[in-house]
């Protein structure tokens, strides 16, 4: 017996002294368990409006981590009670657990398994593999060991239930408990609490999502062991144990729909921080508002609807031609909307059944069951299958609404919905401060759920009319002034190398004699507008065009461009209007606000835009060729104030002369208007804008703005190739979004109209007023015709016209 005692005791010291030598050998390859004082979890990229609504969140591990406080008792109990009920006592391992790991792996000879406490899985999880091997084991004693003496028993255990892997991408209890039950964890029930304490052994087969089955039994299991610990009472047990395991996937719940916007900030923040801004705590402050970018969203949908409406009704599919089903039995409605999607703002839904009697179709629709569509809010569909050319208009529902048609509906309130389409056509709209360049709204389609692709930033189509302004902008730059006289008569210019002619058309097809440019821009006179390019120059044009930021290729420099042969963005093209808007100066447009790492928030940028300057002089010449005024534009640079391009004067008379294509103007034969009185209707005179509309109407535009927003709108097909149709029209297709969207987003606002500087004065020319840069150095040049003379008129010093003869180098053959 003493020899056993003795040699056990013998054993017991080489093994000891093994241990203490294997831990020396090994320390200095451990991990520094100091780092778990700063540890940061792989946190998702989120990203808010700028009243602070989320709209969008990327990663895929999702994670919200809680301080320990901030996790109920109940819940930590739970996880106490099934992973490691000794916690508190323990210095990190479970020798009880660790003998029954080791006996099990001895006794089948394969490699170790068993209870490993809290302490344990957190040096796994946050050090080690989890792979089951002798040395690994041991390494992770020695951690355990280590992180006992480095932290305090509720950090470990913060960091463990922050960390934990529950299923459905889901890390930690505060992010299992959102995906699986939509709730914050002090919303929890007993029961639910128990199934998330219960995943950890293996969440894909124990989630309540997956298997409900096996996680009522492994809550059982868990609420068992609570109830054994004393943590809960009988009765919490027994009502808890008989909870219904009600779960599904939820997504991040967004409080605003922005979501090009979240995927332009999401690339944008990729490109600049790389792949970490999916981990790493990232959150993100646009510079959008959600009540602006919700009344952008709704403008959008409201015009491409109106116009789809315009166009027709498209014969749905009939599921009944290809599935035999009982339209009376909801599962089987189900199954078969089940693969449709629901965008914003419709739903997909069945036609069941169509009442004589009332006119009405009763529909069952997708995740909200059955609802009605009366006579008038679908009596726009009658004009299908060409009978609006026949001018036969079925007065019954039934004569194109039939029972198993699939159709898209709106609700409009109660149960009441309204019957539309998924429409061909799409939209864009595009909005900015035009003092600093933040981008107020962006919308870049008709639905991110239907297509991705952003037209605000990625389309390139034809301007159109909505080139002219900057082409005016370059003729009040080289002499001519808003009251310069040009021919409104068709023209025809022959091509010498492909031996053609061009002959562009004014639309509509009306021409006036001789009208001042003025005019001639607020009715957009297409013809006028070809030879106002070709008495200044196409080179000229370019160079005075490049200024707002437009890249002009080689090849589109030739007449065309005066009409819009140039394919832009609308962001560039807003980017363009706003420097009539701010007074010449060209700002930057920008997305991102702010953006903070980690839960403390911490600011790593913030923009700081160059804005337009209000109160400067010009710093620069009113010429076509680029012309610092050296001083003006120091302080430009001192102030961190924009590059101005144009100067205040330029700025304002071809905003002024916008505001006269809403509200109209005056000229030689008194009052005319011009093509966005439309607008009127928003009843501010601070307003100005410019329709365009390409050839066969491919493309309708709208850019306008007043004192501080500026706002474009597109309208078109993707396939460049299909018309808009007959009569769709800048002024008809996308002004009506600018105008929903501009009524809301200048409520309430003082009326800021573009204020003349003091390089603008005022003068009579034959019998209404002008206005005229006050510029002694550039001579300004008007047109007139007498008996088919031309005169030339310059203004004296102070601006006011002085008339003489003049045969200079304005190209004069060029505009007959």
């Amino acid at each position: 017996m003493r020899r056993i005692i003795w040699f056990c005791i013998l054993l017991g010291s080489l093994l000891t002294a093994a241990g203490c030598f294997y831990y020396y050998h090994t320390q200095s390859a451990l991990p520094d368990v100091n780092e778990l004082k700063d540890v940061t979890f792989e946190t998702p990229l989120l990203i808010y409006t700028k009243d602070r609504k989320l709209i969008a969140e990327f990663g895929q591990h999702r994670r919200i981590p809680l301080a320990i406080h901030q996790i109920p008792e109940r819940l930590k109990n739970a996880f106490l009670a099934i992973e490691d009920a000794r916690f508190y006592e323990h210095v990190g391992i479970d020798p009880i657990g660790i003998v029954r790991a080791a006996y099990a792996g001895l006794s089948s000879g394969k490699k170790v398994q068993g209870a490993s406490t809290i302490t344990q899985q957190v040096a796994r999880n946050f050090f080690l593999s989890n792979e089951k091997t002798f040395s690994r084991k041991i390494k992770e004693i020695f951690l355990s060991w280590k992180i006992e003496q480095t932290l305090t028993k509720d950090e470990i255990l913060e960091l463990y239930l922050n960390k934990i892997a529950l299923g459905h991408h889901s890390y930690g209890v505060a992010a299992a408990a959102y995906v699986y039950f939509g709730k914050t964890v002090d919303e929890l029930t007993l029961g639910e609490m128990a199934i998330i304490a219960g995943l950890p052994k293996a969440p894909s087969n124990l989630n309540p999502i997956s298997n409900p089955d096996n996680a009522k039994k492994r809550r059982h299991l868990v609420l068992n062991r609570m109830l054994q610990l004393n943590m809960i009472t009988p009765e919490e047990y027994q009502e808890a144990d008989n909870e219904p395991v009600s779960a599904y996937y939820h997504t991040a719940k967004l409080e605003a729909y922005a979501p090009y916007v979240a995927e332009s900030i999401r690339q944008k923040m990729e490109n600049t921080y790389g792949e970490g801004v999916y981990t790493e705590g990232y959150k993100v402050y646009a510079s959008i508002d959600s009540g602006t970018q919700h009344v952008a969203n709704r403008a959008v949908y409201d015009g491409i609807t109106a116009y789809d409406m315009r166009h027709g009704y498209r014969t749905p599919e009939n599921i009944l031609k290809t599935q035999n089903i009982d339209l009376n039995d909801e599962e089987s409605l189900k199954k078969v909307l089940k693969p449709y999607k629901a965008f914003e703002y419709v739903s997909p839904a069945i036609a069941v059944a169509a009442d004589s009697k009332t006119n009405a179709v009763t529909v069952y629709i997708k995740d909200k069951g059955p609802g009605t569509i009366s006579y008038d809010h679908m009596k726009w569909a009658k004009n299908t299958r060409n009978d609006v050319k026949s001018g036969n208009f079925p007065a019954k529902v039934a004569q194109f609404i039939k029972p198993g048609d699939l159709v898209y509906v709106e609700h409009l309130k109660d149960n009441q919905y309204a019957l539309r389409q998924i429409p061909a056509v799409q939209s864009a709209l595009i909005s900015l401060d035009s003092h600093t360049g933040a981008i107020k709204a962006m919308v870049g389609g008709y639905s991110f759920a239907q297509n991705t692709f952003n037209r605000v930033e990625q389309a390139k189509r034809q301007a159109g009319s909505n080139i002219k302004p900057f082409l005016y902008s370059a003729a009040l730059a080289d002499r001519f002034t808003l009251a310069s006289l040009m021919l409104d008569e068709r023209i025809s210019i022959w091509n010498p190398w492909s031996k053609t002619s061009w002959s562009p058309k004014n639309s509509p097809n009306v021409y006036e004699g001789l009208i001042p440019i003025r005019e001639a821009l607020t009715k957009s006179k297409n013809v006028v507008s070809v030879r106002l390019i070709r008495a200044l120059g196409v080179n000229k044009f370019v160079t005075h065009f490049t200024k707002f930021g437009f890249n002009v290729k080689k090849y589109q420099k030739n007449d065309s461009i005066a009409l819009g042969a140039f394919e832009v963005s609308p962001l560039e093209l807003v980017t363009g209007y706003a420097t009539f808007s701010n007074g010449g100066y060209k700002i930057e447009p920008y997305l991102i606000d702010t953006v903070t790492l980690g839960d403390s928030e911490q600011i790593i940028y913030k923009a700081k835009p160059y804005d337009a300057c209000n109160d400067c002089p010009n710093a620069v010449v009113n010429s076509i060729k680029p012309e610092l005024i050296p001083e003006e534009a120091e302080q430009l640079v001192k102030g961190h104030h924009a590059e101005q391009i144009i100067t205040h004067g330029n700025a304002f008379l071809i905003a002024n002369t916008l505001h006269s294509v809403i509200w109209g103007g005056s000229g030689p034969r008194g009052r005319y208007n011009g093509t966005g009185t439309r607008a009127r209707a928003m009843k501010r005179d601070d307003i100005a804008g410019k329709t365009g509309t390409t050839n066969e109407s491919r493309d309708a535009w709208f850019s306008g703005f007043n004192g501080n927003t500026v706002t474009t709108v597109w309208v078109g097909f993707d396939n460049y190739a299909k018309s808009l149709g007959h009569g769709e029209s800048g002024g008809k297709s996308a002004l009506p979004i600018w105008i929903e969207f501009m009524n809301y987003a200048l409520k309430g606002t003082e009326e800021t109209p573009v204020e003349p500087g003091e390089d603008i004065i005022t003068s009579n020319i034959s019998g209404y007023k002008e206005f005229f840069i006050k510029d002694s150095n550039v001579a300004a040049r008007t047109y007139v015709s007498e008996e088919e003379d031309f005169k030339v008129e310059r203004p004296a010093g102070n601006g006011t016209p002085s008339h003489r003869n003049d045969t200079g180098d304005g190209g004069l053959d060029d505009i007959m």
